[in-house]
């Protein structure tokens, strides 16, 4: 609710959520503010709601994209998606794109466009620290592993980060609080705040301070495809030609 207001404070004129739902009356406030409202809708029923609920375009992501991630891959959710829905709301689609061409497979079956993360990390202009773009170079898309839930008493929310030291840890920590619950030596509301406080801070210790090893390297399977830092130009420049070059053999066998 304060960011809400924030943003309308200062006419930003494009919000986005994600999450699920938004909170009752999240999107009449953002709306009547004058701000255009994106939102993430990883299952076609939440998409039609969003729609229905008045939200302005849609964002579909698939398990391959890094940081926070669902169950269900962006091949699968395009098709469920966008067939039934592209022509009603402006539809971006999110996960795993690392290549010019599928870009183009995309922007054929509906798409309004894409949304790329993990390409761009390594771009001149990211002020990630040194060390978190040289593990994205030195990574490949089997590097790019999610966070695994021990025990369903501790719920995990999955996150797709490269491989180190801490979610080795991370998993250590859920056994040990799992087995101080079956000796009665943690309550239930308490062991699970252990096991949600145990990434706090994470993701800027790997980011800003370098630390690749107990911090959070979130990263997607597109991850194999950064081979270089790079100015953004020359980032957009390759993907777009990729795009181009696909969109041209598809019109010569047609």
């Amino acid at each position: 609710s304060e960011l809400i207001d924030v943003c309308a404070g200062h006419g930003v004129g494009h919000v986005v959520l994600a999450g699920g739902l938004p909170p009752p009356g999240a999107i009449e406030r953002i709306k009547g503010s004058g701000a255009k409202l994106i939102c993430f809708a990883p299952a076609l029923a939440l998409a039609k709601k969003l729609i229905r609920s008045g939200v302005d375009a849609l964002v579909i992501e698939g398990m391959e994209a890094g940081g926070h991630i669902g169950p269900v891959s962006t091949s699968v959710l395009a098709q469920e998606i966008l067939p039934p829905l592209a022509a009603q709301v402006p539809i971006f689609v999110a996960g795993g794109i690392g290549h010019g061409g599928l870009i183009a497979g995309y922007l054929e079956m509906g798409a309004a466009g894409v949304q790329l993360g993990t390409r761009f990390v390594c771009a001149t202009e990211c002020i990630a620290h040194p060390n978190f773009k040289k593990a994205f170079i030195r990574a490949s898309a089997r590097d790019a592993v999610t966070s695994v839930q021990i025990d369903p008493r501790l719920p995990v929310i999955p996150v797709r980060a490269l491989r180190n030291r801490e979610m080795e840890s991370f998993a250590a920590k859920q056994r040990e609080v799992a087995q101080a619950l079956d000796e009665a030596k943690v309550e239930m509301a308490e062991a699970q705040l252990q096991i949600e406080h145990y990434w706090a801070g994470a993701l800027r210790r790997a980011v800003i301070e370098g630390d690749v090893e107990t911090g959070s390297v979130m990263a997607g399977q597109s991850v194999g495809m950064v081979k270089e830092e790079a100015p953004v130009a020359d980032i957009l420049k390759q993907l777009t030609d990729e795009a181009a070059h696909a969109l041209a053999r598809r019109s010569v066998h047609a």
